[in-house]
């Protein structure tokens, strides 16, 4: 069996990293259906995470309500469990909403050494920060407001991108910026070419 793939999807909110995520395993599960995959969404994690009445749960539920971004220990545990618990030797992974921060980067990137995971792929959505708030608009979340959408649009700039150069320059692995301004196909398309080029 060829080794197994570790994608990492970044980009602004809205970018279509989850639908894109999405599509490609379709394609995987297709091409190889005996094939595992580990996924992981730290945004469908918080909101069912939010679903909950505890005491934590509602301090985060406020802090996502303000645009803001969850602290550093509750986003990792919320990943490494279900690397620790879910994942098998033979997955693919997809990753999709962190790392966040560059220490967040760095937790990843052990996860990756301790699991042996090599070259991971990290997709990056080219998506422009007016385009980003026109899809945050049109998806109709509660926490999506204006303030609330100015204010994660800056936390990106201001942490995200960092962590994702910090990934980018780790050895081996591959970096795709990705023009997330097209239509669905046409991404869907351009991420299958690359991969194929791996081949």
């Amino acid at each position: 069996m060829k080794s197994p793939y570790t994608f990492i999807f970044a980009g602004r909110s809205g970018c279509g990293k989850g639908t894109q995520a999405k599509l490609l395993q379709d394609y995987l599960k297709k091409a190889d259906p005996d094939a595992h995959q580990f996924s992981f969404s730290t945004g469908d994690a918080f909101r069912a995470f939010f679903a909950n009445d505890t005491y934590s749960s509602n301090i985060a539920r406020e802090i996502t309500a303000k645009g803001e971004l969850q602290p550093l220990f509750l986003t990792i545990s919320m990943w490494a469990s279900a690397f620790r618990d879910e994942l098998k030797p033979d997955d693919h992974i997809f990753i999709d909403g962190y790392p966040r921060v560059e220490a967040e980067a760095i937790a990843v990137e052990s996860a990756l050494t301790f699991f042996k995971r090599q070259n991971p792929i990290i997709i990056d959505f080219q998506v422009s920060r007016e385009s980003s708030k026109l899809r945050m608009e049109k998806r109709g979340r509660a926490d999506d407001t204006l303030e609330n959408m100015e204010t994660r649009l800056d936390w990106y700039e201001r942490d995200v991108m960092p962590a994702i150069e910090y990934m980018k320059n780790q050895q081996g692995h591959i970096y795709w910026s990705v023009d997330g301004e097209r239509s669905i196909e046409s991404i869907h398309e351009d991420i299958i070419s690359r991969l194929e080029k791996l081949s």
